[in-house]
């Protein structure tokens, strides 16, 4: 299970930088979400076999915390991009919102964070 999370995520990372180059903005919210959601998922299931069946980060980084203590402090410095991720999870497939540039970039930035943050699990 932990390896075809961690593939997915790597894909979805990759998909994410793609989507950037080729100006489609909030396909990289999208994808960039989804690649942290599984990069999560990933350390949980390789650590203790299982996490949470949930796509919020705060539940996700709560049972992170408990495996990393400063990882709910991560959260919390990066939260007002975890929450615009959340949104655009849902805006971007089912209301058509588009998103900056700059948006873009920062997803990807915190994605590179939280790999930095985390680097010893992959």
């Amino acid at each position: 299970m932990e390896t075809f999370l961690k593939r997915n995520a790597e894909y979805l990372e990759k998909k994410a930088r793609e989507a950037l180059d080729e100006g489609a903005y909030g396909f990289v919210l999208f994808f960039a979400e989804q690649a942290l959601q599984l990069r999560i998922k990933y350390i949980l299931a390789k650590r203790i076999g299982d996490y949470p069946k949930a796509h919020r980060f705060s539940v996700l980084f709560e049972a992170l915390g408990k495996i990393y203590g400063d990882a709910l402090e991560f959260y919390e410095r990066n939260i007002e991009l975890f929450e615009l991720l959340e949104d655009a999870y849902i805006t971007v497939r089912y209301l058509g919102r588009d998103y900056s540039r700059l948006a873009a970039e920062k997803a990807l930035s915190l994605l590179d964070a939280f790999k930095e943050e985390f680097r010893d699990e992959f």
